[in-house]
């Protein structure tokens, strides 16, 4: 792809700036989400360590079921911020609606596995040898929880849509007071408060959906007002239209994928390779570990969320210079800060698990898992920066299919491998295996980025771009009128572009 001449005035002054200003709010929601996790399994570890074994697979499985809606509805991001960088809002809002839909159908689609977890959930369990009394608290959470499905996906089209636009405080509110709720909710139902039932681990499921609902009213409401219609269409384009679900399937389809692939190798991870090396201390201590990862990466990934918008609107002004210009950011910044968290994890590693548990035993194989999660941190940073990068500029095929080679051949096949046929290695085998895994993949991302196929992407049309004629542009930085001498967005306007619908 051409590119035009770069001078210093068409790059940002402040970009590490700009991407904290934006990264900011994102890193508050995710930390957010992920404590509504959190609190989950500080709340059912409560219960014994039954529950504590059987909170963190349940949760993963849930979440690993909802990853092919919710990848195609986090895509809106893509489309509404090249929409936007095209000066092109007024095409954001159908794409929103399409998320709602994709929600509707998902949640039709959990109704059936609800009423049947018993059979086919614990029959999962028990093939995989989970202990009985673990396995029946799954199901009791599983049975619930799947009804998050719909609720959670539309939240990730309304999320997608605001971040794409980079207004990502009103999702950090509707997170915020989601995450009340399921504070709240789960006080009263786990433990029987005020009256309320005593639902035990059946309760956090139940204040889950109930958290992931009432997030997606406030963020609904939000798109409603007048002056979001005007810009965006948020009322107007609510019509289903096939030919945009179709493109929200092309390029979310992959990334969804690649959430099921992820999501769905920690649970293999937990139930089925760590089984074999011991009882529910074994299982507890790397659910345990598990947990403090994700508390750690959160961050890094906020980063990367806003990045994926950046890149975006870059790729919608036809800057891929700018687009490359974001990525280094984001990496200095989220490098800089996994690798200090992984240097805190490596001397902490047998403190910090204390925090869950005051089970000696726990705590001895908490401490191995911790070991290599602190190794790993700095190659994760890389695969979080690119792998949202790719995702801005639409490059989500790829990386998906990458992603389940490598994931299911080093992270679980030789996990498996080393569990049953070197297992004087312990807890240290499969930990091997991961990190080796996220070594892989980070350096496949980085490699897939500087080679630069994602810079003939192009997920809308072609044409001129051009504003609302109701409405001037959006102020904002990088942004220059397309009526401008030497604008980059007038030069590459009209280049020959590879559409993904065709």
């Amino acid at each position: 792809m051409k590119t035009s001449a770069t001078t210093i005035q068409d790059l940002p002054a402040r970009p590490t700036a700009e991407l904290l200003k934006l990264a900011g709010p994102i890193i508050g929601m995710t930390l957010s989400r992920l404590a509504m996790t959190f609190i989950d399994f500080v709340m059912v570890s409560r219960l014994g360590t039954d529950a504590q074994a059987a909170i963190s697979p349940a949760t993963i499985f849930v979440f690993a079921a909802s990853c092919l809606g919710l990848g195609m509805a986090q895509s809106v991001q893509t489309f509404v911020s090249q929409a936007d960088g095209r000066n092109e809002p007024h095409r954001a809002g159908s794409y929103l609606w399409q998320t709602l839909y994709i929600a509707i159908f998902f949640c039709a689609l959990a109704a059936p596995f609800t009423l049947t977890a018993g059979i086919w959930f614990g029959g999962i369990c028990n093939w995989v040898g989970c202990p009985q009394s673990v396995t029946a608290m799954q199901v009791d959470y599983v049975r619930i929880a799947l009804w998050m499905m719909g609720p959670a996906i539309l939240c990730a089209g309304l999320q997608g849509f605001f971040n794409g636009l980079q207004r990502p405080l009103v999702p950090l509110l509707a997170v915020i007071v989601s995450l009340a709720v399921n504070f709240v909710g789960n006080w009263l139902l786990i433990f029987g408060k005020l009256g309320a039932p005593e639902m035990g681990i059946a309760g956090a499921a139940v204040s889950t959906v109930l958290a992931w609902s009432v997030r997606a009213v406030i963020m609904f409401a939000a798109v409603l007002p007048a002056k979001m219609e005007s810009r965006y269409r948020t009322r107007s384009a609510f019509a289903f239209d096939y030919r945009k679900t179709l493109e929200i399937a092309r390029v979310g389809g992959p990334m969804s994928i690649h959430w099921l692939i992820e999501i769905g190798a920690f649970w293999a991870f937990l139930n089925v390779i760590v089984p074999q090396l011991g009882d529910e201390h074994v299982m507890a201590a790397s659910n345990i570990a598990v947990q403090i990862m994700h508390v750690g990466f959160m961050p890094a990934i906020g980063i990367g969320i806003a990045l994926s918008s950046q890149v975006g609107f870059a790729i919608g002004r036809g800057r891929p210079d700018l687009a490359r210009l974001r990525a280094r950011v984001a990496f200095r910044l989220a490098g800089g800060y996994m690798a200090l968290i992984g240097l805190v994890f490596l001397l902490t590693r047998s403190t910090l698990p204390s925090l869950f548990t005051s089970d000696p035993e726990v705590l001895a194989f908490a401490a191995i898992a911790m070991l290599w999660v602190a190794l790993f941190q700095l190659p994760d940073a890389v695969s979080i920066v690119y792998v949202n990068a790719l995702r801005g500029a639409g490059d989500t095929r790829v990386p998906a299919v990458v992603t389940a080679i490598i994931t299911w051949t080093v992270q679980i096949g030789c996990a498996w491998m080393l569990a049953r046929f070197v297992p004087q290695w312990g807890l240290h085998g499969p930990w091997l295996a991961m990190t080796a895994s996220i070594f892989g993949l980070g350096a496949f991302l980085y490699l897939r980025f500087q080679r630069g196929a994602w810079e003939n992407i192009r997920l809308l049309d072609s044409g001129p771009r051009g504003f609302p004629v109701n409405e001037p542009p959006r102020p904002g930085p990088d942004v220059v009128h397309p009526e401008s001498n030497g604008s980059p967005a007038v030069l590459l306007a009209n280049e020959p572009a590879t559409d993904l619908r065709d």
